[in-house]
């Protein structure tokens, strides 16, 4: 094939046939990071967003003052495609070798495949981190400072949220890079990993990127006595890293002299993972401060926003004044009085009671007495790290001898979704027999000072219950559902079933298999979309209902976001709002339905038929439907998909499933996508549509 007849828009063809089947396979879109994650008041400028999956066709920021369009959209070229763009080059080459003369477009061909290589045709590193949109973003003046989330509409719905700060300070911004190394070993020139260093005016907010072992520096004035406050948010912009150890930027700071001699440093404080310095400056001069990742890593996702300025600017500390709100106002306060530091002068209490107390002086332990009855139950719960406090609680219960009865070090909270380390004690206790009983509270690394506030409640169990939805943003295919992962954070014991429901919901829009059974920490249902018209992105508000001695309990569901941590953990990371999209062609008020009365009855080590309808339109054939986190011992046998409702014959494993069980199966559907004739497609590679989920089917185990 000779130069000639590689017309320049084939490069772009090429990639876009190996993205568009890529793109009928892909997963969710996702965003690992934006930079900078934030911008003053009243201004205008670029920022980029690294990810996945992103055919980016919008912007959405929560709250108002704040608006995005996008500029430009790039991504790493894979493999594949870089032995296309390089088969395309090496034509045009040996054209000119052969004698032909070359065009202005061959040569302009040349040159844009040559920058492709250069710029994106590398090893990917982090395939997540492969695609980057470039967006121009306006803050109004009079746009509320403080966290925004950023969310990307594209293709496939919305994106993850991340974390956008407003500010009032002016901002200076490092140049945005993009690029990935090109071997272990290396590094772009263009990335010195110790840039030169940045002169910077105080106060302001400072911007920047750690590349692999790189170090920033910013150079400022100060006066003789002069306080400088530097607050790094990092890990408060993106909380975790799947694939980092020990699971986020983990930011070091540290200001020197003009000579180099390191005057303060600190890695985080006590019981945060930023760490927060207060300098005063010990003579006019020019300080220089630093920051690095401690452990010497770096890559486009570890971004900072460094305030640094006077005391007004030093971010809050532990309210110490403030109460638990799991418990405001709902029990008797207390304040703690000293000497209670063993039994004989231990503070005489009488539960139920919220008490507010300090570990003051490092070692010390509060003791409370009180008096008890045999068969009460009692509940003592610490507040303390919940409430930004250094105290890492430990509480045991002890009678008159001294004898210990119970204890606790650290209770897991997993509605407190951004703390790797849960230290805040809980126990529940029977009273053994009518008596004397002491309540012992300490620190366990032996610490204390007058920032070691904690609350103390004791108190009679109090059943409640939190709840967590999964994902934050959920988007779903017209006519057809989208799966939420409900999680259930129960209290002080509390059992009991709760019915979950939208809370003015627009038409068409409703939930199936949305009730929590007793004893049930995890549901999987359904959000289902058949709305009469074409709905715009929206958010939804879902309550859990539960009736809890002898009253109507209703919760708020808190949206959120599974993370992972470090290759291995899981925690739920909450988001301001549960955003819905209704994506793909759209049939109103023709929708997935679930023909089968339910809930559906499985013979353990049988087979039960349920009949459904998954709207596909004209042009799709051939239906595939999986079952979605299946409990185990449960699969599909077969499918009749014909041209009318479908058969799906669900089977259940004897050896593997329990008579009894009960939950909801969420089903999926898919089918080959059609191509246009003569749209490229790699060898090997079908595309599949996916058409979402059906509603959820509740199902339960039968013993027959």
């Amino acid at each position: 094939m000779s130069a000639s007849r590689w017309p320049s828009p084939l490069i772009f063809l090429v990639l876009a046939a190996t993205a568009s089947a890529q793109q009928g396979q892909q997963g969710e879109p996702h965003i690992g990071y934006i930079y900078p994650a934030g911008g003053l008041q009243g201004t205008t400028f670029q920022a980029i967003l690294g990810g996945r999956y992103l055919n980016a066709t919008s912007v959405y920021f929560s709250g108002s003052g704040v608006s995005a369009t996008i500029v430009r959209q790039d991504r790493q070229v894979t493999p594949q495609e870089q032995d296309d763009l390089r088969k395309m080059l090496s034509a045009i080459q040996e054209g000119r070798r052969s004698g032909q003369r070359l065009t202005p477009d061959d040569m302009h061909q040349a040159e844009e495949i040559r920058q492709k290589l250069a710029r994106f045709g590398r090893r990917l590193t982090n395939p997540a981190l492969s695609e980057f949109i470039t967006i121009q973003v306006t803050i109004a003046p009079n746009a509320g400072m403080g966290n925004r989330e950023i969310r990307l509409g594209t293709s496939g719905g919305y994106s993850n949220p991340l974390v956008f700060q407003v500010g009032d300070l002016p901002e200076t911004t490092k140049p945005d890079w993009k690029n990935v190394p090109k071997d272990r070993g290396g590094m772009d020139p263009d990335l010195d990993p110790k840039p030169p260093v940045k002169n910077i005016s105080l106060p302001t907010v400072v911007n920047g990127q750690i590349p692999p072992g790189g170090h920033d520096r910013y150079r400022f004035a100060a006066k003789t006595g002069q306080q400088v406050v530097v607050a790094v948010r990092a890990r408060e912009l993106i909380p975790y890293i799947s694939d980092a150890v020990p699971g986020w930027f983990k930011a070091t700071v540290s200001i020197t002299d003009s000579g180099g001699e390191e005057l303060i440093c600190s890695d985080d404080l006590p019981f945060l993972s930023d760490p927060t310095l207060v300098f005063r400056a010990p003579a006019d001069g020019e300080y220089v401060l630093h920051i690095n990742d401690a452990l010497f890593r770096g890559r486009e996702d570890f971004i900072y926003r460094i305030v640094v300025g006077d005391l007004s600017h030093l971010p809050p500390r532990a309210d110490l004044s403030g109460v638990a709100p799991a418990v405001s106002g709902r029990l008797p306060e207390l304040q703690e009085k000293e000497p209670n530091d063993d039994l004989p002068n231990s503070q005489p209490v009488t539960p139920p009671f919220l008490i507010k107390g300090r570990i003051d002086p490092p070692g010390d332990f509060d003791v409370f007495r009180f008096d008890g009855k045999a068969g009460e139950k009692i509940v003592a719960e610490v507040y303390a790290r919940r409430l930004d406090s250094p105290v890492d609680s430990m509480i045991f219960i002890t009678d008159e001898a001294g004898r210990q009865l119970a204890f606790n070090d650290d209770h897991e909270d997993k509605g407190t979704g951004l703390s790797t380390h849960h230290s805040d004690s809980y126990l529940a206790f029977t009273i053994p027999s009518t008596g004397r009983y002491f309540v012992h509270l300490g620190d366990t690394q032996r610490g204390g000072g007058e920032a070691y506030g904690y609350r103390l409640r004791l108190s009679a169990p109090m059943p409640d219950f939190e709840l967590r939805a999964t994902p934050s943003s959920l988007n779903v295919r017209g006519g057809a559902s989208v799966p939420v992962t409900l999680h259930v954070l129960r209290k002080d014991g509390f059992t009991g079933a709760i019915e979950m429901s939208l809370k003015d919901a627009a038409e068409g829009i409703t939930l199936s298999g949305a009730r929590v059974q007793e004893n049930q920490d995890t549901v999987r249902f359904t959000l289902n979309a058949v709305p009469p018209t074409r709905m715009e992105p929206f958010n939804v508000v879902i309550e859990g209902r539960a009736t809890i001695d002898g009253q109507a309990v209703v919760r708020t569901t808190v949206p959120a976001d599974d993370v992972m941590q470090s290759f291995a953990y899981h925690h739920l990371v909450p988001a301001q709002e549960q955003k819905v999209s209704i994506i793909g062609r759209y049939r109103p008020g023709f929708g997935a339905r679930i023909l089968t009365a339910t809930p559906i009855r499985i013979p353990a080590g049988g087979t039960a038929v349920v009949r459904v309808i998954m709207p596909a339109g004209p042009m799709i054939t051939n239906l595939n439907y999986e079952l979605s986190e299946p409990p185990e011992g449960i699969s599909i046998k077969t499918v009749n998909a014909g041209a009318g409702p479908s058969e799906i014959v669900l089977q259940s494993d004897k050896a593997k499933t329990k008579p009894g069980t009960y939950g909801n199966l969420i089903i999926t559907a898919s089918a080959p996508a059609p191509v246009e004739p003569g749209t490229p497609t790699p060898p090997g590679i079908v595309r599949r549509l996916k058409l979402g989920a059906l509603p959820a089917i509740p199902f339960e185990i039968d013993s027959r």
